[in-house]
């Protein structure tokens, strides 16, 4: 066998592979042997088939089998022992034909095009300044944390009259035309429930506050859910396509009212909350709310470093990738995914995460970072017990996130997607060690404009 190597541009090659006769000769006569052994062929003993029939047989099978095996370990032995870092996978070539004769024992030529990764050197340094915001609380983010909390665990009622703009609403809407009646086709009588709180609107928001049951409104559709095309389509039932055709004016009748009457400060509540006995009295229930709110903004301040960490890192290195190679190779590889259509918008996503990955694998090439399985197993019990809470357990028991942790770990990529979270984890925590990262006290607000303002330039 004999391989060549050509580079077409930085991003781009073509590799080429001979196999001759005498590189697989050997294995499949083995192969023969060992079929005319084992076939059975009307007219004739067990190991006397004549060599040409299982030629004429299985020949052509056994040949494709042995020469496609033999090419492939080749192909990735060169690409391993000449360290030459690819993306994707290697493609049939669209600029030179291969020679594969399969109907004769001759040699064979394959022509394999390669996208080839971006080499780079890391651009992070003491050069690289960030800040760490310092969340500061005031007694407003608590009792508003603890007002939450209390409508959360709160019981539903069903009342006559709404009062404040707390209370939902639950409406019979029906899509009218200027006359007021029933548009043809339109929605008709489609029961939705809205949040007077919600609505930016202020007039919409004046006509839900204070409606009985069984009261009539006009409304704006497009005011009442706040111009939310996404909202519209599964409050009302309707396509998405058909938004846009819809009339802005909808007759509402009253259903229903419900009001949430807030849990009641007491222990039942704070063990709900906290946890059995965690807290003995409305004091320590109000200290230990901040507590969890100083932990959940240094969080929210570490996760926001990491944000600008990321973006930092993606201003630093612009990679050009094999775009026109990496198209091909989607659109090949995943057709139902990927399509002429598609693929342009697609890719545009796929590239960010690509060049992302590349510079994480560079870091931590460079910085040796390594995983351990106690880090795998620490972040899945976190992500499993995240999990939990999520569905509504805000204290789960150890042994149940464990349960719930093992079956997660029987699904199907789960621990190589634990392991992606601890490097992508370690890499961001490396980094910090290399940039120069600097503190910045904001009350909440303020640290939710700089929030803001990064959301925006990204």
């Amino acid at each position: 066998m004999s391989v060549t190597f050509e580079k077409k541009d930085n991003l781009n090659a073509i590799i080429s592979i001979v196999v001759k006769n005498e590189d697989y000769q050997e294995n499949i006569t083995k192969q023969f042997k060992d079929y005319r052994k084992k076939a059975k062929i009307p007219g004739f003993r067990p190991g006397t088939v004549p060599m040409g029939m299982v030629k004429q047989m299985v020949g052509k099978s056994v040949l494709f089998e042995e020469v496609n095996k033999l090419t492939s370990e080749f192909l990735y032995k060169y690409l391993q022992d000449n360290n030459i870092d690819i993306l994707g996978q290697p493609m049939t070539s669209v600029e030179k034909e291969s020679i594969t004769d399969f109907d004769n024992y001759g040699d064979f030529t394959f022509h394999f095009d390669l996208g080839l990764a971006p080499v780079f050197d890391l651009k992070v340094s003491t050069k690289d300044k960030l800040t760490r915001y310092n969340v500061e609380l005031n007694q407003k983010e608590i009792d508003t944390e603890i007002t939450n909390l209390r409508r959360q665990n709160g019981k539903l009622e069903t009342m006559d009259k709404s009062e404040t703009e707390n209370d939902s609403i639950v409406l019979i809407v029906t899509e009218v035309e200027k006359s007021g009646e029933h548009k043809d086709g339109g929605v008709f009588e489609q029961e939705v429930t809205v949040l007077p709180e919600v609505v930016k609107s202020k007039k919409v928001k004046k006509q839900l506050v204070g409606v009985s049951v069984g009261d009539e409104l006009d409304l704006n559709i497009f005011d009442l859910f706040n111009d939310n095309e996404m909202v519209i389509v599964q409050s009302i039932g309707i396509e998405k396509e058909a938004v846009s055709s819809l009339n802005k004016t909808f007759k509402g009748k009253v259903k229903e009212v419900r009001r949430v009457v807030p849990a009641e400060l007491n222990k039942e509540f704070f063990d709900l909350v906290m946890g059995p006995d965690a807290v003995a009295n409305e004091e320590g229930f109000n200290k230990k709310i901040e507590e969890n709110l100083g932990s959940y903004y240094e969080a929210e301040a570490e996760r926001q470093l990491e944000s600008e960490i990321n973006a930092m890192l993606e201003d630093n290195h612009k990679l050009v990738l094999p775009d026109d190679f990496l198209k091909r190779w989607l659109t090949e590889t995943k057709p139902d995914t990927y399509t002429v259509d598609t693929i342009d918008e697609l890719y545009g996503k796929e590239s960010v995460v690509l060049r992302k990955q590349l510079v994480r694998e560079k870091i931590a090439e460079q910085e040796k970072v390594e995983v351990t399985d106690e880090d795998i197993n620490q972040t899945s019990f976190a992500y499993t017990a995240q999990m939990l809470r999520q569905y509504g357990l805000n204290n789960p028991d150890p042994a149940m996130v464990q349960n719930f942790e093992a079956k997660n770990r029987e699904e199907k990529g789960y621990l190589m997607r634990i392991r992606d979270v601890v490097v992508e984890k370690k890499v961001l925590d490396k980094v910090k060690e290399m940039i120069t990262i600097k503190s910045s006290k904001l009350t909440v607000d303020k640290f939710y404009d700089k929030v803001k303002a990064h959301n925006d330039k990204g």
